[in-house]
């Protein structure tokens, strides 16, 4: 048979993706995951790592991702590992017919599976889980990655009703719980729960011999002689992040320290325009976005971040995992993250000043330092685990798929 002759003919059932068949007794709970970020962040690799360590046994994951150029190396990676992978444009108003029907479409392949829905921040995909009840998708999970707040009364009240709709709705920190309770009156303790990201702690270990050698590669290739302290930042270059007040703390810091920004955005250049006009320039170094940022944790000495506001930064965790003392403005689940003077220092956000008083705090008292990002590295492989996370979240599909089935054989009697 020629290859025309196969694209033409219906495919046999066999030959159907796992999502869009009914499952046999026994049979693996297929998942979808579903996210719409247009580039790699934290709530991209928490996707990934639950895609990925997800028990193949008992589930069948399949991952939505938006069709930008910036996702497709974790696309591919994801197709690599064996999981499906479809480009999902989000549907963000009630006008974009063609992204209308496209959903409908995808959801209607995906309405024998749990739709696992993924918020980068609370009004993201708003019409995806009223559509997905529409079609018949037997159970939506939903988990908000963000402390945030609708644009209009009309995405509240679209939000208040997928709250109320979902199986079940997960917080990344008791932050972002409390947030979905004072913007939208949802009580997380009643009807949801909260799971904490993970984080690969062994993988990142900073005392093995690799680390060592990355350590040596990556400062002498950024110029960082073996006397000079370093910090890191890693994370997207957009305004929560607040990389301007570490840019400003930073030149308030005495000595000549470097510091290490990597990751990408839409600020980059106002970034690097207002590291120029701070004079710091010869002393920030702009990476970029990177597939792995292990070694820029394993060349610093400190990891610094000034978000404006936060659910859990993944950053922050894996630099924690890298034995890293850390300085953060204390940012929705930030504050829950670090022991104030046992594993970081927390100060108030958007305070440049109080900023820089704890970085160098850090930078001048090498003890503190080493004593800080060794509790910090304890903390990282006792609670951060991604086994941990990936575990959660499979009690909650079975028990949703379990609720699932019988609801249905209610309804067909």
């Amino acid at each position: 048979m020629t290859a025309s002759a196969r694209a033409d003919r219906p495919p046999a059932p066999a030959e159907l993706p796992l999502l869009a068949r009914p499952l046999s007794s026994g049979a693996r709970i297929p998942v979808v995951l579903v996210e719409s970020g247009q580039s790699v962040g934290g709530t991209e690799k928490v996707v990934f790592e639950l895609a990925c360590r997800m028990d193949r046994t008992r589930f069948a994951p399949s991952v939505a991702l938006a069709p930008a150029s910036a996702l497709d190396r974790i696309a591919g990676d994801l197709e690599r590992a064996g999981i499906p992978v479809e480009r999902l444009p989000e549907l963000t108003n009630r006008f974009q017919v063609g992204r209308a029907l496209h959903t409908l479409g995808f959801l209607k392949r995906a309405r024998h599976s749990i739709l696992h829905v993924h918020h980068v921040w609370p009004a993201a995909d708003r019409y995806l889980v009223p559509l997905a009840h529409l079609v018949g998708v037997p159970a939506v999970l939903v988990t908000e990655h963000l402390v945030g707040f609708a644009h209009s009364g009309a995405q509240k009240w679209l939000k208040r009703w997928e709250l109320s709709r979902a199986d079940q709705v997960v917080c990344v920190s008791r932050a972002v719980a409390d947030g979905l309770a004072r913007d939208y009156g949802f009580d997380v303790e009643a009807n949801g729960r909260v799971i904490e990201n993970g984080v690969d702690a062994v993988g990142l270990d900073r005392t093995t011999a690799r680390a060592g050698q990355e350590r040596a590669r990556i400062r002498q290739q950024l110029g960082a002689g073996a006397g000079a302290f370093v910090w890191a930042f890693v994370g997207r270059l957009e305004k929560q992040k607040g990389v301007d007040v570490l840019l400003d703390a930073f030149a308030r810091i005495a000595g000549a320290p470097q510091l290490w920004i990597v990751g990408d955005g839409s600020l980059k250049d106002e970034l690097e325009q207002q590291a120029r006009t701070l004079g710091i320039q010869d002393r920030v170094r702009f990476e970029g976005a990177v597939a792995d940022a292990s070694p820029f944790y394993w060349g610093a000495d400190a990891f610094a971040i000034a978000s404006r506001w936060e659910g859990l930064p993944l950053a922050l965790l894996e630099a924690q995992a890298a034995g890293l003392p850390v300085v953060a403005a204390a940012a929705g689940g930030v504050a829950e993250a670090i022991r104030e003077g046992t594993t970081g220092c927390l100060v108030p956000r958007e305070d440049p000043a109080a900023l820089a008083a704890a970085m160098t705090q850090i930078q001048s008292q090498p003890e503190l330092a080493r004593r800080l990002g060794y509790e910090a590295a304890r903390q990282a492989r006792e609670e951060w685990s991604w086994e941990r996370m990936v575990s959660a979240y499979e009690v909650l599909y079975e028990r949703a798929w379990k609720h699932s089935a019988g609801h249905a054989g209610r309804e067909g009697r």
